[in-house]
């Protein structure tokens, strides 16, 4: 594994030349095989990092990689005989399960898979099965564990976009737009109530949509004088407001741009001001709502830059600095962990192949913010019988699996309550005494264990 250090140089603001602040960027080269990899995309969870990305052996194939242990382990997840990408990556901050779209050529068209799992264990399922090109699906996870997805699917005319999600254990599918222009390049955030919210491009505009009254919002026009290639990427902050970042050309090249809906109108932001090409932004925000961005530019080779609007105007700075191609594609190739280390994710064929590189700053990206420390709830169950059964209330301190079950004096299990992923919290299932098996329980003794989060704790009560 190498690793070299960068130095960022120079920060371009508004066309004003200035001296960059001390932050310096170690990369370390994360495959090194004879085959091409190229297209990373990473989520930080708790344990790390974990990236998806493409490996050609012949043909495209999906892989994964993780740092759990301290090194880059990689993990083959596609095996077959057609091009294969994984789009976006995601997980909840505390597991180690990974969510990954996944867009597949099915000649003439191209499909949509989504797969989840780790290392060892893959399960990937369909999610579309049309004679239509569908791509580009970027996904998102609610508070309980299911999985939204946005693409777009060319429809006879034109394209346009798409929603779906699994939350009836099925993909029901929206049609979003419905226009005569060529709708692309979607991505999706969910809100603090788990509402959709969706960016897109199309030959002229960025524009944004949301549902969170039960309807597809009518389109609002972020910004025009911009192309399909502007690629949009989409983030929200704590009070639900989106913050959007898109290349643009600006009549000489094209410039990295930056919107929010904070106040009415979009107002728009030039994040670079310079004589070369920057594009494939994507943004991070952090907790006092100031933005950072990771994009590249092409000077004349291509370059991998960072810029934040922290200080109250935008500055921007070199990650990579070398005499070979840096390359990014549009989506999450840049996150920050709970340090406030930056990761940056890319690809360059400086041994002879394209290898994926990962690129973290030496020193937090952003300080700190205080927060009074939150009440923890403990885990614990309350049993109260009613005249329809025994009703369980259970709490939980952290989201992830749990598990609930109630088990005889002899220790021989009765029933599966609870065996799924919970949010944090406090939860209610109702038990009517009836086994698993679906015959009523044995009276007696019985007991409830309650496991959540490496956790224990039981409840005793009897069956009448």
């Amino acid at each position: 594994m190498r690793k070299y250090t960068v130095l960022a140089a120079v920060l371009l603001v508004t066309g004003i030349v200035t001296l960059s602040p001390a932050q310096t960027w170690t990369v370390e080269q994360v495959t090194d095989n004879t085959e091409p990899d190229k297209y990373p995309f990473v989520n930080a969870v708790s344990s790390g990092l974990m990236i998806v990305y493409m490996h050609n052996d012949g043909d495209d194939e999906v892989f994964y990689a993780n740092n759990f242990s301290g090194s880059w382990n990689t993990s083959r997840i596609t095996d077959n005989s057609r091009p294969d990408g994984g789009l976006d990556i995601a997980s909840n901050y505390n597991e180690e399960i990974a969510h990954i779209s996944i867009i597949w050529l099915e000649t003439p068209d191209a499909e949509i898979s989504y797969c989840t799992g780790s290392p060892g264990s893959w399960n990937t399922e369909r999610v579309t099965d049309d004679a239509e090109v569908d791509a580009w699906p970027t996904l998102a996870i609610d508070k309980q564990g299911y999985i939204h997805m946005a693409f777009y699917k060319a429809v006879p005319g034109d394209r346009e976009i798409f929603y779906t999600n699994n939350t009836t254990g099925d993909w029901e599918f929206e049609q979003v737009t419905d226009n005569a222009t060529e709708d692309s390049y979607p991505w999706i955030a969910l809100d603090s109530d788990d509402n959709p919210h969706i960016v897109y491009a199309d030959a002229t505009h960025l524009w944004y949509t949301e549902k969170t009254t039960g309807i597809w919002s009518t389109p609002e026009m972020i910004t025009d004088g911009v192309g399909a290639s502007s690629y949009p990427f989409l983030a929200l902050d704590a009070e639900d407001n989106c913050h959007v970042s898109y290349g643009k050309h600006d009549g000489a090249d094209f410039e990295i741009y930056y919107a929010n809906n904070v106040t009415a109108g979009w107002p728009e932001a030039k994040v670079t001001t310079n004589d070369y090409d920057d594009m494939n932004p994507t943004l991070i925000l952090d907790p006092n709502r100031d933005v950072h961005i990771a994009f590249m530019g092409g000077e004349p080779d291509k370059e991998i830059y960072y810029a934040n609007n922290t200080s109250g105007i935008w500055t921007s700075s070199r990650i990579t600095d070398n005499s070979i191609d840096d390359n990014v594609k549009m989506g999450r190739f840049f996150a920050v962990c709970a340090g406030r280390i930056g990761h940056v994710f890319f690809w360059n064929n400086s041994d002879g192949d394209n290898e994926i590189y990962h690129a973290y700053s030496n020193s937090p990206l952003f300080e700190a913010v205080e927060e009074t420390a939150p009440v923890t709830t403990p885990l614990s169950i309350k049993l109260d019988r009613g005249i329809s059964g025994s009703t369980v209330h259970y709490s939980i301190p952290h989201a992830g699996h749990v598990s609930l079950k109630v088990y005889d004096a002899s220790g021989s299990l009765i029933k599966t309550l609870v065996n799924s992923y919970r949010p944090e919290g406090n939860h209610t299932v109702i038990w009517n005494g009836e086994t698993d098996d679906g015959v009523h329980a044995a009276p007696g003794v019985c007991f409830y264990h309650l496991v959540a989060g490496g956790q224990k704790t039981s409840a005793k009560a009897v069956l009448k």
